[in-house]
């Protein structure tokens, strides 16, 4: 019996995903278990292995494609074995637009479901109240993007709108100034000879959506605090040997900065804590997220519980977790539900920058590099190393006085770091 090669659900939240690629051909034989295609969700690409051994056939996907989570894409025949009755290797997108057309007096061109461009304006049809078929996400999206979800045309059966669609919209929806028509508004190129064009897909463009999305939504406050790192210098330098031959990874000053964060974060609940709808939801467990640079963008494994983990145990998941996010190897539980994030510049030579939160994170933490600068301590002027933290947080959520007070005790740990060990 054929088999079904559907696209899988690989997190709780998981509505949609971008077909990415194929690793194997139609026609070619694959094994159980074997990496057989390549999908995008909002965190990473996941190699998808094949659900059974046999012939790949039926194939329905290509690159770009934004697929419902279940959808099938292709099947594994066995030797001799046809395809079921009425299935062709129709494109999945062609199947989401005629899921779209259900109900509709004119279906649309499999093109227009298929491109994210495609997301307007829905037939009149649609546009009832308490008639929009949407998902949970989607609808809390819309209410905070101030998206009308009857004008949202929803890619998912039966013309469900996920939150790809949402977002889609919202990037369309642009307020016109009375009587300025949208060819005014838009901005010429330069004009200049062109070295490449490069499509906006795939990770880019899902980080794209998710940074635009919060700089738009959350209003962002930042603060910044330099942190005299001699005493933190001076712990690292005593115990390195030892941490290094316990756990056979090098103390670094990231290390020492997430185990600081952890450890002062739980008095500091709206730091760990997120805006949902109308709610405030304070977490009691510490999920650091760490900004990881990959080649072409950036990836947020999370250390899970880190208010539970001590010095080593943080060196020791750290490593694991960025030497498997270079590799790609991070399975997807490992790349969400982060509560906090740090992103760390300093390695590139930044002294000090701010960063944007992670949504639906309510701050997020940028580190610069430790430089040596001359301060003056009881009237003399020594040479020290300082490093520039700086913090983001959403304003509708946390004050400047709660952010501040996050900072002061940060420093102060910083500077007496003993008490981490």
């Amino acid at each position: 019996m054929a088999t079904e090669v559907i696209l899988p659900k690989v997190d709780m939240v998981m509505e949609t995903g971008t077909f990415v690629e194929w690793l194997k051909q139609e026609g070619e034989t694959v094994e159980k278990g074997q990496p057989l295609f390549v999908i995008m969700t909002d965190k990473a690409a996941i190699e998808v292995e094949a659900p059974a051994s046999g012939i790949l056939a039926g194939v329905r996907a290509k690159a770009d494609d934004v697929i419902p989570v279940s959808q099938t894409i292709a099947y594994i025949l066995q030797p001799g074995e046809k395809l079921p009755a009425g299935v062709s290797a129709v494109p999945a997108a062609v199947q989401v637009a005629s899921a779209v057309a259900v109900g509709n007096a004119s279906q649309p061109q499999a093109s227009e479901i298929a491109a994210p461009s495609a997301v307007g304006v829905a037939p009149q049809a649609e546009n009832v109240p308490g008639k929009v078929r949407a998902t949970p996400v989607a609808r809390r999206m819309a209410a905070e993007l101030g998206v009308d979800l009857a004008v949202v045309r929803g890619r998912g059966p039966q013309g469900r709108v996920h939150r790809a669609d949402v977002l889609a919209a919202a990037e369309k929806q642009v307020a016109v100034p009375p009587g300025v028509s949208m060819p005014d508004l838009q901005i010429p190129l330069p004009d200049a000879r062109r070295k490449g064009v490069i499509p906006l897909t795939g990770p880019r463009k899902i980080i794209a959506q998710r940074m635009a999305y919060s700089a738009a939504v959350a209003p962002h406050i930042t603060l910044s605090v330099s942190v005299d790192m001699s005493e933190a210098s001076r712990l690292r330098a005593r115990v390195l040997a030892q941490i290094e031959q316990k756990t056979g990874q090098r103390l670094s000053f990231t290390a020492i900065l997430l185990r600081a964060v952890a450890t002062i974060l739980p008095r500091h609940p709206y730091l760990n804590a997120s805006l949902s709808g109308e709610e405030i939801v304070l977490w009691e467990d510490v999920h650091l997220g760490v900004a990881t640079s990959l080649e072409e963008y950036l990836i947020v494994p999370v250390i899970r519980e880190a208010q539970e983990k001590n010095l080593e145990q943080i060196v020791v998941t750290l490593a694991d977790l960025v030497e498997r996010a270079r590799a790609k190897r991070l399975a997807p539980s490992e790349m969400s539900g982060s509560t906090f994030t740090i992103s760390n510049l300093g390695m590139f030579g930044i002294e000090s920058f701010t960063a944007i939160i992670n949504p639906p994170e309510s701050a997020i933490l940028a580190v610069g590099k430790i430089v040596d600068i001359y301060t003056k301590v009881e009237n003399e002027m020594v040479l020290r190393p300082v490093m520039n933290l700086t913090i983001s947080a959403d304003h509708r959520v946390v004050d400047g006085a709660a952010a501040a007070n996050f900072l002061v005790e940060l420093k102060s740990t910083l500077e007496n770091p003993y008490l981490l060990i």
